[in-house]
């Protein structure tokens, strides 16, 4: 640097726009419509989850285009042969409601002989699954003008103690919807919101379906999640929730997904986002807790991070625990941006090694795409475009140039911004308040 250089030229001379310069847009667009388009045959053991794998592309798709609303522009769709209301209608045809249930009990009392056993425990049925592999109408639930008798009937046939929601599939609905510009208007928010107490557990914790299931730190957070975005918290016990949530604290500050088990990169950050969902994140995390976890998320960058000590290193949490800091770094009394411990040059090099010629990124390195991994990389580049900007816009004070001020403040961004509480971008998250970050 010459005598009379700016100061803020060398931290300027990296910007967001060059950090995720190697991101190759058309073949992530690509990957993610032709995901929503046509799954290849490896995820059909993934039919009960397809509605997250929706979920994920969605949001994908979504993200990539930062300067104009993918969802709204019917021409971009029509390129990549997507139909917004098709998905809409499909999600809808996942959702099991209260009407429905009291229609098939109606119909065949003897649904009552078997779990679950009483019309109330039924309640715990309503939600989304995650995919159509019980059949049933589609159309039942496509628009009011399609429900016949017969297809009421055919739907209320099913095994009810199978057909029931799934509450990860209910919140990545919930997301999903709001996403494309859904009003919810078909939404059986209350249904929803009376299955919750049915899935928390005496342990605080939340099982994922109605009749038997695992139950651990995902979804608890899943149920914060819905109550936030339903903006009715009367279906859970928080202080049972928190109470959960201590109890998964590992020796070394980070959270478990069951009390006992080793800390983890997607246990942890599910839990710290539980309780910035529910505004208890102060009221757990003491100052000597929250500085062992710091320790432990900073500690998990080789380069890239790893979700646990010793494992090797992962795209997927790069957000997980990248969005840990962010969340620990705009919540409490602590202004310092703890994100920003992170190597974000080494971490960006990393995600983007992972990126294949076919679209889509790899969990590791040479490792084929998969829509998580491909949305949750896009997910942490989106916060480390937001880090850089931020970094560009301390650097931008009225001593700087004017030419590199006309630059921060008027490039175009490559994705959109994310709110990590969520998982979605933060023009969609911005209907639901209290804002979180």
């Amino acid at each position: 640097m010459t005598d009379d250089a700016w100061p803020g030229d060398a931290a300027a001379a990296v910007t967001s726009e060059s950090l995720l310069a190697p991101l190759v847009h058309d073949r992530q667009v690509g990957y993610f419509a032709y995901c929503l388009r046509n799954l290849p045959l490896v995820y059909g053991k993934l039919d009960t989850n397809r509605l997250t794998l929706v979920h994920f592309a969605v949001h994908a798709l979504d993200l990539l285009y930062a300067n104009v609303n993918f969802w709204n522009n019917h021409a971009l769709q029509q390129q990549l042969r997507l139909n917004k209301q098709a998905i809409v209608d499909w999600i809808y045809a996942l959702q099991i409601t209260t009407d429905q249930i009291q229609q098939a009990v109606q119909n065949d009392p003897s649904l009552l002989s078997s779990p679950p056993t009483s019309t109330s425990s039924l309640e715990a049925l309503v939600g989304f699954k995650g995919g159509t592999f019980l059949g049933g109408s589609f159309h039942n639930h496509a628009s009011e003008e399609t429900v016949t008798s017969t297809t009421r009937t055919t739907t209320t046939a099913l095994p009810w103690h199978y057909n029931h929601g799934h509450i990860a599939m209910t919140y990545t609905a919930l997301c999903t919807l709001r996403t494309l510009g859904d009003d919810w208007s078909r939404l059986d928010k209350v249904g929803i919101i009376r299955a919750l107490p049915h899935l928390q557990l005496d342990d605080g914790s939340f099982q994922c379906i109605a009749v038997g299931s695992e139950h651990d730190m995902r979804f608890l957070y899943c149920a914060t999640a819905i109550s936030y975005m339903l903006n009715d918290w009367s279906g859970i016990d928080m202080d049972k929730a928190c109470q959960y949530i201590r109890r998964c604290k590992s020796f070394d500050g980070a959270l478990a997904l069951v009390p006992g088990q080793e800390g983890h990169g997607g246990s942890t950050f599910t839990g710290i986002a539980s309780l910035v969902l529910m505004n208890r994140l102060e009221d757990v995390l003491d100052s000597n807790w929250r500085r062992e976890l710091i320790h432990w998320c900073v500690a998990r960058q080789v380069g890239g991070m790893q979700g646990r000590p010793n494992k090797a290193e992962d795209t997927c949490y790069s957000y997980w625990i990248g969005g840990t800091l962010r969340l620990l770094s705009q919540n409490g009394h602590d202004p310092f941006n703890y994100f920003s411990l992170l190597n974000q040059q080494a971490l960006c090099d990393f995600v983007f090694e992972c990126q294949t010629p076919m679209g889509g990124f790899g969990k590791l390195i040479q490792a084929p795409p998969d829509v998580l991994h491909s949305y949750y990389s896009l997910a942490y580049l989106s916060m480390a475009q937001e880090e850089f900007d931020a970094d560009a816009a301390r650097h931008n004070d009225d001593d700087g140039p004017d030419e590199i001020k006309d630059s921060a403040s008027s490039h175009n961004k490559i994705l959109k911004s994310l709110n990590c509480t969520l998982g979605i971008g933060t023009d969609v998250a911005s209907f639901f308040q209290p804002k979180v970050p």
